[in-house]
């Protein structure tokens, strides 16, 4: 989300990055984009009509048929009128409050769900247990990644488990979650036929495992109790489908964006940049920081990066939100505070950048 050097991909936009082994070449394209062929062929049709016979099959469920994951954001408010207006889903919103989010999140969520008639329930969570989780993630070296991947990657897995267990506590069949393609993908979750895809997902998984099972035994032995869920390995219980619309129709971020507003007044949370694309937390602009001052693309920059191979995002969009984007350091530094990891994240810049690092400079007062 933030720039760290010159050395841009002129078609995607992706920065050179020794961790993620980007290279820039003399025409000035990057190895991604320097060896994709042709677009994949989609079978729209078909994955449509799986995806609707998974909603006949629960047609008339009492006392609704799907808990909807709803962030407030582009794709929660497009995936929640599709499912209303187009398929007539009798739904319960689902919202969850890490105690990270910024205010605009539970506005937007709430105002969706009230345009849409759709109940609603503000899902609260323990603020000292999320305070100790999201400092674990932040901090723990054994799970640490130089693009500080792993707090959105457990984090993200630790909502949807959230929405699944509640959906099955209630009774309720589905739990719909407006992630996108690629995000699905880096879950496991992508119905692929491909082989090649198939297996880079399937050693992401596998790599997934591991580092599931460091999270699990770091926090126990740091914390000293059980992880109740924090890092699940499965995104839900048996007895509830969890389904993910984006792969079973065009993901267009654009064109939904438009729709959103013209239909439900849906306005974009532009707390990262005036050029809206996707929205975030408030931990999001901390691990983007990080991954900047490692000199790394984070995982948004891939997802910007490969909607434009895919022609999906338009180039000129990306490039403004990259231009429009600042990092706010006073709004990082309130966050460590209220994380209370203040003498972690110290000792980390300093090791990792010595004394020439802003953030650092903040934090001891300088």
């Amino acid at each position: 989300m933030y720039r760290y050097t010159q050395k841009i991909c002129s078609k995607c936009l992706l920065q050179e990055d020794s961790f993620h082994g980007i290279v820039i070449n003399e025409n000035g394209i990057c190895n991604l984009c320097a060896k994709a062929g042709q677009p994949r062929v989609r079978h729209w049709k078909k994955m449509q009509a799986l995806f609707e016979s998974r909603l006949e099959s629960v047609r008339g469920h009492l006392p609704y048929e799907g808990v909807i994951m709803m962030s407030g954001g582009k794709d929660s408010a497009y995936l929640a009128s599709m499912l209303k207006k187009r398929y007539g889903v009798n739904l319960l919103a689902f919202i969850i409050d890490n105690n990270y989010e910024y205010p605009e999140t539970f506005q937007n969520a709430v105002a969706i769900a009230e345009k849409l008639d759709m109940p609603y329930v503000l899902y609260r969570q323990d603020p000292e247990r999320m305070r100790q989780y999201y400092k674990f993630l932040f901090c723990n070296e054994s799970i640490a990644q130089e693009d500080c991947g792993q707090v959105c990657t457990f984090c993200g897995r630790f909502l949807i488990r959230l929405a699944t267990e509640f959906a099955r506590g209630m009774g309720i069949p589905l739990v719909f979650s407006g992630h996108n393609p690629d995000q699905i993908f880096l879950m496991g979750e992508s119905i692929e036929t491909d082989p090649e895809r198939l297996t880079i997902m399937e050693f992401t998984m596998a790599m997934l495992e591991e580092e599931i099972c460091k999270a699990t035994d770091a926090w126990k032995g740091k914390a000293d109790q059980s992880t109740g869920g924090l890092f699940p390995e499965a995104l839900n219980p048996s007895d509830v489908t969890l389904l993910f619309p984006f792969q079973h129709f065009p993901y267009e971020p654009e064109r939904m964006m438009e729709k959103v507003r013209e239909e439900l007044d849906w306005q974009p949370i532009k707390r990262f940049s005036k050029t809206y694309i996707a929205s975030g937390c408030r931990l999001v602009k901390l691990w983007a920081y990080l991954a900047h001052c490692q000199g790394t693309n984070n995982y948004v920059d891939f997802e910007f990066s490969s909607q434009v191979r895919d022609g999906t995002l338009s180039p000129d969009m990306v490039k403004s939100f990259y231009q429009e984007s600042s990092v706010e350091l006073e709004e990082l530094h309130e966050l460590v505070h209220d994380l209370d990891m203040q003498d972690a994240m110290v000792k980390m810049l300093r090791s990792r950048f010595g004394n020439e690092n802003r953030l650092l400079c903040l934090l001891e007062g300088k």
